[in-house]
């Protein structure tokens, strides 16, 4: 049997904010653009003006989609650096330390293989699934891919299908005897207390 949804979530909490810092640390060594501020200031001012009902959802919708696009096509340098320490940590980290990221070191679990070794690829899929990766990797390619209402509605979409992902595993969790989540079935992994 794996391990619960409770040492899982305190886990990859602690992992998150590890990865949060280290991203935030490189944020501010590389400083936001002047315009990306400005561009931060109108998509704020749109979405007030949306809030005090003073434009209507088409006129939001029309007026943020192209901030919002500009803004991540400004941000493409973090988008990358995030991805890349996603990876870094999420993937090569936890399949070098055997199956364990600092939060599962922490919480006293790892993953491992269902039957046979871990790879690289196991941890890759799973992190497609629990960590972001695909929506990260799929919001990039639409921003050289799509513009503005198009790209919005489109990493619209994949961040709810992303979220949708997370909670299925959460609930199978919860649900399931074995405490399989949806990315433990597909790489035929599972998350164990570490002896």
């Amino acid at each position: 049997m794996g391990v619960g949804l409770s040492k899982r979530f305190v886990a990859f909490v602690i992992d998150m904010l590890i990865v949060s810092c280290i991203v935030g640390i490189i944020s501010f060594v590389i400083p936001q653009s002047e315009n990306v501020k400005k561009l931060s200031k109108e998509l704020t001012e749109t979405s007030q003006d949306y809030i005090d009902k003073k434009i209507d959802e088409e006129e939001y919708i029309n007026n943020s989609a192209p901030l919002t696009y500009r803004i991540d096509k400004e941000n493409f340098i973090f988008s990358v650096i995030d991805l890349v320490i996603t990876i870094l940590y999420f993937v090569v980290f936890a399949f070098i330390k055997g199956g364990q990221t600092l939060g599962k070191m922490i919480m006293g679990i790892k993953v491992v293989k269902q039957k046979g070794e871990l790879t690289i690829n196991d941890m890759i899929f799973r992190s497609f699934i629990i960590n972001s990766l695909l929506y990260s990797l799929v919001a990039l390619v639409l921003l050289f891919t799509t513009k503005d209402v198009s790209y919005l509605y489109a990493t619209v979409t994949i961040s709810y299908i992303q979220l949708i992902l997370v909670a299925v595993s959460a609930f199978m969790v919860l649900i399931r005897k074995d405490n399989l989540a949806l990315q433990d079935i597909i790489t035929k992994t599972k998350v164990v207390e570490v002896k």
